[in-house]
């Protein structure tokens, strides 16, 4: 039979299909943050919450005439747009958190927002990373440093906190974590832990090479932080996880998802903490091509969602994870890959996260971070970096979609409203 376009075109769809692998179509992607680079404007690394009238904000850097992270760029600032109708429109921009060029130390900047809404009080908490001094310039002496941003009026009004001295005093007996910052999107908030007024959140963070990713958590909704397992942990000491995420699996226990300093790995870093041993498992690879979390030549973070679905074809119920993470090669193709968990034994051990992934591709384009939510209506509020209507180049634009189960799937499962 001859080839013809048509038949090549017909003959692509089947494969993606079959592979469980759908390309998003971009326009219904809204554009949240617009990167304006003949103004010099830009907008880096998305979060996002629910509040608990249903509105979202989206929240993002405002990094204005350089896309530079903190160290490299002075007068960072943290803002917020809120959608009053599920994301076809948002609010002009508001601020978070103001940095000042002019100001020496915390003031100076604010980024890499990390949220959550607590799920009773409404209350909304932002970590950050903050200041002048850059994460690989960090030392003790002069560290990059923390925020930490209130609000309990939705967003309308903040209050600020530099919590550097107390998030640092958390390592003192360990002189190497010398640099961190909370890793950027979705602080987890525990379904199952409650201490005093708040259920525990949990939160990844950024340490030195060769310390890796850490975890903190805290009982009294980011005032104060302890680390999981204790100060010594190292879920990922080796291959030198970077930054990472963060969810509460279906029995209590905490899965950790790290993307790796080498890229050779190609591919998540997945770690478990136990609360029935109290310790960290042993840290698990998922880099297989076809059945992992592969990203080739790529190390970007993403997000880490878990969430209970309905399996179409026998309407049984279960959770499945969600890992967001460009596929490259390098940072582009943003895709969502899933992965059913049926029973307690399909999570019971890091390696079960090394394989048994399907991918949902939103995006062909250059595309870098992303972060999601579940939503009550049981959607995915989906905000990522895209280049968008910048063609060919890394100034990213923050776009805004809504995903359902079905269509992250294929129809293979359903949400089920939270």
């Amino acid at each position: 039979m001859k080839m013809t376009s048509w038949n090549i075109r017909v003959i692509a769809i089947l494969l993606l299909l079959s592979t469980g692998m759908m390309v998003h179509g971009q326009k219904q992607a809204i554009t949240v943050f617009d990167t304006d680079v003949t103004r010099e404007q830009y907008y880096r690394i998305p979060a996002i919450a629910e509040l608990r009238d249903g509105r979202l904000l989206a929240i993002g850097d405002d990094r204005h005439s350089s896309d530079y992270d903190i160290g490299g760029n002075w007068g960072i600032d943290i803002v917020g747009r809120i959608s009053e109708d599920g994301g076809k429109t948002w609010s002009a921009a508001f601020m978070i958190a103001d940095g000042d060029e002019r100001r020496e130390g915390f003031h100076n900047s604010h980024g890499d927002a990390a949220a959550v809404v607590d799920r009773e009080t409404g209350n909304v908490l932002i970590m950050c990373a903050s200041g002048k001094q850059g994460f690989f310039s960090s030392t003790l002496q002069e560290p990059l440093r923390v925020g930490r941003y209130t609000s309990d009026d939705d967003g309308r009004t903040w209050s600020e906190e530099n919590v550097t001295d107390s998030i640092y005093g958390i390592f003192a007996g360990q002189p190497e974590v010398n640099a961190l910052f909370f890793s950027s999107g979705r602080i987890c908030q525990s379904s199952r832990i409650k201490m005093g007024r708040y259920y525990r959140i949990y939160s990844a963070i950024d340490a030195p090479l060769g310390v890796g990713c850490l975890v903190l958590y805290s009982d009294d909704f980011g005032m104060t932080w302890q680390a999981l397992g204790g100060p010594s942990a190292r879920p990922t000491v080796t291959p030198w996880g970077d930054e990472a995420k963060v969810e509460e699996l279906p029995n209590g226990n905490v899965l950790l998802s790290c993307r790796p300093k080498q890229t050779k790995t190609s591919g998540r870093l997945f770690n478990i903490y136990d609360y029935s041993t109290a310790s960290w498992g042993e840290m698990a690879v998922s880099n297989d091509s076809e059945s992992g979390t592969y990203s080739e030549d790529c190390s970007c973070n993403g997000e880490l969602l878990i969430i209970p679905v309905i399996r179409t074809s026998d309407h049984r119920q279960m959770h499945m994870v969600l890992q967001s993470v460009p596929r490259g090669p390098g940072r582009q193709r943003v895709s969502i890959y899933y992965k059913p968990l049926m029973t307690e034994s399909d999570y019971d051990e890091p390696t079960d996260f090394s394989w048994g992934w399907n991918c949902y591709q939103v995006t062909e384009n250059y595309s870098a971070y992303s972060t999601m939510i579940a939503t009550a209506s049981g959607n995915i509020a989906f905000l990522h970096e895209d280049c968008n209507d910048n063609p060919g180049t890394t100034a990213y634009d923050l776009l805004f979609q809504q995903l359902s189960i079905e269509q992250i799937t294929n129809g293979r499962y359903t949400s089920i409203k939270q």
